[in-house]
């Protein structure tokens, strides 16, 4: 972590324009993680609702609503994993 500030300390003073862009972007990725992260949560949320539905009536309308809201589920994780990959790739 260490040799993670240092390197930064330097960038600040060798070239402080790409530094600031750079921060700017790293902030913009974090804002797109959090915002990734929201969205999985509520799609939990909103298939656990669903889920239950389906339980009260094996409907297969509510079979349907529920195979939907499971794929959107892995939408959400598959775009919270690419912001946690962009902010990995941020920061080395």
């Amino acid at each position: 972590m260490e040799e993670l500030k240092a390197r930064i300390e330097l960038l600040k003073e060798q070239d402080p324009v790409k530094m600031q862009d750079l921060e700017r972007k790293f902030g913009l990725l974090k804002f797109e993680l959090q915002e990734a992260k929201k969205a999985v949560e509520q799609q939990e949320i909103t298939l656990a609702d669903v889920k239950g539905e389906w339980i009260k009536d094996n409907s297969e309308e509510n079979l349907t609503v529920m195979r939907d809201e499971e794929q959107n589920l892995k939408i959400a994780r598959l775009n919270y994993n690419a912001a946690v990959e962009k902010m990995d790739i941020m920061k080395t």
